[in-house]
């Protein structure tokens, strides 16, 4: 396997802080990205997404997954959050402010095997699937969460498009931090070749997908600017928040 990636994080317009980190490492020929929003509702949410990315690539820079099957990995992925966790326990314990800190979490891992990804919260890993983009994880949120036949209700009710508007249904149902209700998420991909992405919702809620799916599938455009066009369209579409994004080519 051969990777190619780019990554690029900014504070935005809007927000004091940028409380993103993002991480991208190969080792043995295997890869690793991974995007982290740390809560802006939170004190110390840069530190908890620092901690979590830092933490996973010394964790993938330690592990030979050579003989590993599916299920090793995917139990290595959640020893890994819940390592990460105890050490962000274990810091909040000496700096009681970061109690409250949390992060999302979206991370995709490449094997011999295939792919994996780790998700938790709601940014999100996507694949360029010929001119789309396919969202493989879900958001953590209320909006998920709630039961189909109430969503179904909604949509038949007329309230879909409003209840999609309202903040409160995009409000996080789990994060990686000392006191936050967790859930991991994690999906297998079979065939890795392909063009993925990893963004933080400053991205996604507010990028165009069609343009997005455009700028990726150019081969005329250099792999970091892409990365810079993707977030010059989230930003023209007022994003309020942070913006982060890992583009990764896989051959």
């Amino acid at each position: 396997m051969k990777f190619k990636h780019t990554m690029l994080s900014e504070i935005g317009n809007y927000r004091k802080l940028n409380q993103d980190y993002v991480g991208f490492v190969e080792n043995n020929g295997n890869a690793f990205g991974i995007v982290c929003d740390g809560m802006g509702g939170h004190a110390h949410g840069e530190v908890a997404s620092k901690i979590a990315v830092e933490k996973f690539i010394k964790l993938f820079k330690e592990q030979d997954f050579n003989g590993l099957n599916q299920k090793d990995i995917n139990r290595w992925l959640r020893n890994s959050v819940s390592e990460i966790l105890n050490e962000m326990v274990e810091y909040s314990n000496e700096h009681f402010e970061t109690k409250d800190m949390g992060t999302t979490l979206t991370a995709i891992l490449f094997t011999s095997i295939g792919g994996f990804v780790v998700n938790i919260g709601d940014s999100r890993t996507y694949k360029l699937v010929g001119e789309d983009i396919h969202q493989i994880t879900q958001d953590q949120n209320l909006w998920n969460s709630t039961p189909e036949a109430e969503r179904n209700d909604m949509k038949m009710s007329g309230l879909y498009s409003e209840v999609n508007e309202v903040t409160f249904w995009k409000v996080l149902t789990s994060a990686l931090g000392p006191q936050k209700t967790l859930r991991i998420d994690t999906y297998f991909i079979e065939d890795i070749s392909g063009t993925y992405f990893l963004t933080t919702d400053g991205i996604h809620d507010y990028m165009d997908n069609e343009l997005t799916a455009s700028t990726l599938a150019n081969k005329k455009i250099k792999l970091k600017d892409k990365a810079f066009y993707i977030i010059e369209d989230a930003k023209e579409n007022v994003s309020t928040d942070n913006l982060t994004i890992l583009i990764i080519e896989v051959e």
